[in-house]
C-alpha cells in the first residue's frame, strides 16, 4: 500500500508507483480525512485519470482533485471484489464525494417454511437461500400483519412454532383456524394441499387458486360432505372479495424492482417501488445529500450498489432504472452473483415499464417538493427560537433534560436529542442518579447534567447549541452550576417551567412568556415533553424490575443459584425471612457467614437469632 505525505503529494510519482491491477482507491485531504473511495479495473489508470487536463472540465473531479493530498491503495483479485470492498469502505468512512445510503432498517418479508413436514409462514427480515419461500418486502409492515391476519382467517395453517404431538388440538383448531396436525386431525397430503392454496395466494395467482378450490368443492359435494363443500364456498367467496380489492400494478407476474430518482441542488430523492407476481408490495423512499457536482447517473449507480449490498434485501430479476449507469453490465453481473439466478439492469422507453417508471418519478419529485417545503418551515421555527430567547446562532442541535422519581426512589434523569427540529432518538440518553438520595431534584439535574457532558468533553462530540431543562430557576441555576465546574457557561440554558409555560433564562431576572401558538414555545414543548416522557419510561422500567426482583439478591454472596436452594428449602420468602440461624445454615450452599448476612439483612436491628 502506497501512503503519500500531505505536505509533499507528488501526483506523478503516487501514479506511477500504482499497479496496473483491480482494487480500490482512497483520496485523502490534507488532514488524512477521506475525501472519497472508487474502484478500478487498473488503479493506475484510473486514478491518473482524474489529473489529466479533460478531468477539469468534470466539476465534481475539478472541486475533489483541488484538495487531494493523499491517495492510499488496496489491490483485489477481480473488479467484483473491489466493488464489494468499496461499498464497505465507503459504509464504515462516509466520505464527502460518495455517495451515503443511510439506511439501517431490515424489510419485513413472510417466509413458507416449505421444508418442514407441516409448514408455517414467520416474519423475519432476513432473506437466506434455505430452501423455503419468501414473499415480500411488505412495506409498510402493517400490509404485512394484515395479510398475515387474512391468511389466517381463510386458511387452516399451523400458527404454533413448534410442532409438538397433542393429545387434542389447541384452540385455534376449535376455531378452525388450524388443521390440527399436531393432534394427528389432519394427514401430510391434506395439509400440503393447505400450503399450496397459500402459496398461490401470495404469489397472486387466483385463478389456479379459485379453480383448485371450485374442484376441491364439487368433490367434497359428491362425497355428500356438504359441510366441508360449505366451507369451501365460503374460503371462495372471501378470496375473490380480497382479490378483487388489490390493485393489479403489472400485467406480467414477475418480481422486479422499480428506481427513480429526482433532484434538487444537492439533495436527491430515491423512490423504490417493490412489485411481487404483479402486485405493488411497498414503496421506500430515501433522501440523500449529495455534493452537486455528483452527476445523476454517478448517484442512481453509487445507490443501487449500497442498496442491494445488505444481506437483508431480497434482489429481484429485474431492476428497472430510468438512467444510463457507468458500469451497467459490471452491476449485472455483481447482482446476479448475489442473487445466485441472472438479474437484468432494464432502462424501458415504453409500454408499462416506463408508465411505472413515469409513477415513481412522480413520487419521488412529491416528496423532494415537500421535503423542501418541511425545511423551510423547520428552519423558520429555528429562527423564531434564536430570536425569541436572544440566541448566538441557530439552534440546530437542541438537548433536552428531565428527572422521574418517586418519593426519592429510583430516581432516573434523561437527555433527548433534537437536531434540525427533528428527534435524534439514537442519540437519546438516561441515567440512573447514583450520588443523590431523598428527594433533591435539583441535584439530581446537576448530576446528570455534570455526567452528560463531562463524558462530553472526554470522549468528544457533537456540543450543543441550547440545552433545555425541565423546570423552573431552581432547576435552571443546578444546569448552569454544573456546567460552571466544567467550563462549558458559554453553552445556552432554559428551564421551561409546566404550569405556566414559563421560560427561564439565566441573563433574566423574569420569565419569559410566549403566546401559547408562537412556533418557539411549541417547538420547546415537544422537546420538554419528550425528555420527559423518556424519564418516565425508564422510571417505570426500573420499578417493574424492583417489584419482580427478589430481595435476597440484594444480599452480598446471593446469587440466583442460593436464592432458588433458600426458596427450595423454605417454600417461600415469607419462611426465609421467619428462619433463624441455624435454620439457614442448614440450606445446601449456606454457611454460617452466609446465613449470618441473611438473617441481618431480613433484622438489621437484632443481633442474635439463634431462637
Amino acid at each position: 500500500m502506497v501512503v503519500s505525505e500531505p505536505k509533499a503529494f507528488d501526483v506523478d510519482k503516487v501514479v506511477r508507483n500504482l499497479p496496473d491491477e483491480p482494487g480500490v482507491y482512497l483520496m485523502k485531504d490534507e488532514g488524512g480525512g477521506i475525501l472519497y473511495v472508487g474502484k478500478a479495473v487498473s488503479l493506475r489508470k484510473r486514478v491518473s485519470s482524474y489529473f489529466r487536463k479533460t478531468a477539469a472540465q468534470d466539476p465534481k473531479v475539478e472541486s475533489l482533485v483541488s484538495q487531494i493530498q493523499g491517495i492510499d491503495y488496496i489491490v483485489t483479485s477481480t473488479e467484483l471484489e473491489a466493488l464489494i470492498l468499496e461499498n464497505s469502505l465507503i459504509k464504515k468512512h462516509k466520505p464527502k464525494y460518495n455517495i451515503v445510503l443511510r439506511d439501517d432498517k431490515n424489510y419485513p418479508y413472510l417466509c413458507l417454511t416449505v421444508k418442514e413436514k407441516y409448514p408455517r409462514l414467520i416474519v423475519t427480515r432476513r432473506v437466506q437461500r434455505d430452501g423455503n419461500l419468501y414473499f415480500g418486502p411488505y412495506i409498510p409492515a402493517a400490509a404485512l400483519r394484515k395479510t398475515l391476519r387474512l391468511i389466517y382467517q381463510l386458511f387452516p395453517l399451523r400458527q404454533c412454532r413448534a410442532m409438538s404431538k397433542r393429545e387434542r388440538p389447541c384452540l385455534q383448531y376449535q376455531m378452525r383456524r388450524c388443521a390440527g396436525p399436531c393432534a394427528g386431525a389432519t394427514d401430510p397430503e391434506e395439509y400440503r394441499a393447505i400450503v399450496q392454496k397459500v402459496k398461490l395466494f401470495l404469489l397472486g395467482k387466483k385463478d389456479h387458486l379459485l379453480a383448485s378450490m371450485e374442484k376441491q368443492m364439487q368433490e367434497a359435494s359428491d362425497r355428500l360432505e356438504y359441510e366441508k363443500a360449505a366451507q369451501i364456498r365460503d374460503q371462495i367467496r372471501a378470496i375473490r372479495q380480497t382479490l378483487q380489492s388489490q390493485d393489479v400494478f403489472s400485467t406480467q407476474l414477475k418480481n422486479k424492482d422499480i428506481i427513480s430518482l429526482a433532484r434538487s441542488a444537492d439533495l436527491i430523492c430515491f423512490v423504490v417501488f417493490f412489485v411481487r407476481y404483479g402486485q405493488l408490495m411497498g414503496k421506500k423512499d430515501f433522501l440523500i445529500r449529495v455534493p452537486r457536482e455528483v452527476s445523476d447517473e454517478e448517484a442512481l449507480q453509487s445507490f443501487i450498489e449500497q442498496f442491494y449490498s445488505s444481506q437483508d434485501v431480497a434482489i429481484p430479476k429485474s431492476i428497472l432504472i430510468g438512467l444510463e449507469i457507468p458500469e451497467a453490465r459490471m452491476i449485472e453481473d455483481w447482482l446476479s452473483d448475489r442473487r445466485g439466478a441472472a438479474v437484468s439492469l432494464m432502462n424501458p422507453r415504453s409500454g408499462e415499464g416506463k408508465r411505472q417508471l413515469d409513477l415513481a418519478s412522480q413520487n419521488a419529485r412529491i416528496l423532494i417538493e415537500s421535503h423542501i417545503a418541511r425545511e423551510l418551515h423547520e428552519d423558520l421555527t429555528l429562527r423564531a427560537v434564536r430570536d425569541d430567547l436572544n440566541l448566538p446562532r441557530l439552534p440546530s442541535r437542541i438537548e433536552g433534560f428531565d428527572i422521574s422519581n418517586l418519593a426519592g426512589e429510583e430516581a432516573v434523569g434523561s437527555m433527548v436529542v433534537w437536531i434540525d427540529n427533528q428527534p435524534a432518538k439514537s442519540q437519546y440518553r438516561r441515567f440512573k442518579i447514583k450520588r443523590v438520595s431523598g428527594i433533591d431534584d435539583y441535584a439530581m439535574i446537576r448530576e446528570v447534567v455534570h455526567r452528560r457532558y463531562a463524558r462530553l468533553l472526554q470522549e468528544g462530540g457533537s456540543r450543543p447549541d441550547l440545552i433545555l431543562i425541565d423546570g423552573g430557576k431552581g432547576h435552571l441555576q443546578a444546569g448552569r452550576s454544573a456546567l460552571q465546574e466544567l467550563g462549558l457557561l458559554d453553552i445556552p440554558v432554559i428551564a421551561l417551567a409546566k404550569r405556566e409555560e414559563e421560560i427561564y433564562l439565566t441573563d433574566q431576572e423574569s420569565p419569559l412568556r410566549l403566546c401559547r401558538h408562537s412556533p418557539s414555545l411549541q417547538l420547546l414543548q415537544r422537546i420538554r415533553d419528550e425528555a420527559h416522557r423518556y424519564a418516565i419510561a425508564y422510571h417505570r422500567k426500573l420499578r417493574g424490575q424492583s417489584l419482580t426482583r427478589s430481595p435476597i439478591l440484594d444480599i452480598e454472596g446471593i446469587g440466583p443459584a442460593r436464592q432458588k436452594a433458600l426458596l427450595r428449602h423454605f417454600g417461600s420468602l415469607s419462611k426465609v425471612r421467619e428462619a433463624n440461624l441455624s435454620q439457614l445454615a442448614e440450606v445446601p450452599g449456606i454457611n454460617s457467614r452466609i446465613a449470618k448476612r441473611i438473617f441481618h439483612f431480613f433484622h438489621p436491628l437484632e443481633t442474635g437469632g439463634d431462637n
